[in-house]
């Protein structure tokens, strides 16, 4: 399952040379003023250069509510329980909230940018500094970039409204220093309101005329798991062996082999074969050091203790990362 205020691109390139060389106070203040936020409603478009733009939409209110829109999905949860509502395939699955790690929902780049409402070490940057004011079809933002790895792998460029210090527009690099792998995304707000009245049913769940809820054992095999523990218990639950996907946020590759294959229904197919592991490297640096991993993406097929069976490093294609698992367990 997968995947204009003011029109940005490009532009940061342009303020480093007026960059001030301190840490940035203006990250600090757009995370202060999200997470004291009581809620966020906003609409945005997010892009990747070189493709095109896709709507968004998010409202969320404190203590523990969202409603998150995307061109695949609708993530809702009340509270109590989390809906995820597939629109391609027009089914739904409900889990209670307790059971989701509702920072891992912003863990993809096209929500990042409001993790920092649930999430107060959100953007917890290794360095930040302030590129200056820019003037932008009549609107002034503040930038600052913000380096999310100590090889400035993953750069972030927020721009700030002055008045209240949350983002209007955001772009993201990664492997910025690679030209071959180098992937560029542009977040533009369309309208962003805090603290305003939420509709009352923003955090109820309609289920379309058409939709069709899943089973628990459908469920489970679509799911990922972010923790390799749960994914062995699953594994020894279920018969299954376990798709591992070692991944960093700054990878290009990375980005690329999500985009095209993990939310097709040749993949979800591999459900009934394998538990879906992801392994952020850099989050959880020991669990890749005891695997050996040296390079992303990596995604290894072990069995339900871990142990490996089949391996394969990099992204050429869809067809290729389809005959990887394949050949590791089979069609499904």
């Amino acid at each position: 399952m997968r995947r204009n205020l003011f029109l940005f691109v490009g532009i940061a390139a342009a303020a480093l040379a007026f960059a001030k060389v301190s840490n940035s106070t203006l990250l600090t203040d757009f995370g202060k003023a999200i997470n004291d936020a009581k809620s966020v409603q906003t609409e945005y478009t997010f892009q990747t250069i070189g493709k095109s733009s896709d709507p968004y939409s998010v409202i969320l209110q404190k203590p523990n509510m969202f409603r998150i829109e995307t061109p695949s999905q609708l993530v809702v949860g009340d509270g109590k329980q989390v809906t995820t509502y597939d629109k391609e395939e027009k089914t739904y699955y409900k889990q209670p909230q307790g059971d989701v790690d509702v920072k891992s929902l912003f863990r993809p780049e096209e929500l990042h940018v409001w993790a920092g409402f649930f999430d107060p070490k959100a953007y917890d940057a290794v360095k930040s500094k302030d590129l200056g004011d820019r003037t932008v079809k009549g609107g002034t933002l503040s930038e600052v970039e913000a380096s999310y790895d100590a090889r400035e792998r993953k750069v972030i460029t927020y721009m700030l409204n002055p008045q209240d210090k949350v983002a209007r527009q955001a772009q993201i690099e990664l492997d910025k220093l690679d030209p071959n792998n180098k992937v560029t995304m542009v977040l533009s707000t369309k309208s962003l309101a805090l603290n305003g009245d939420v509709p009352k049913d923003s955090f109820t769940f309609n289920p379309p005329a058409d939709s069709r809820e899943m089973t628990l054992e459908e469920m489970n095999s679509a799911k990922w798991y972010y923790d390799l523990d749960q994914a062995k218990a699953a594994a020894a639950k279920s018969g299954k062996k376990i798709f591992i996907d070692f991944y960093a946020t700054w990878c290009g590759p990375c980005k690329r082999l999500e985009a095209d294959c993990f939310g097709t229904e040749q993949f979800k197919k591999f459900g009934s074969k394998l538990v879906f592991c992801r392994i952020d490297v850099d989050d959880q640096a020991s669990v890749a050091s005891a695997f050996g991993i040296t390079a992303m993406p990596t995604q290894d097929i072990t069995d339900k203790d871990g142990a490996v069976l089949a391996q394969t490093i990099g992204y050429a294609n869809a067809d290729e990362f389809f005959k990887f698992l394949s050949g590791a367990v089979g069609a499904p």
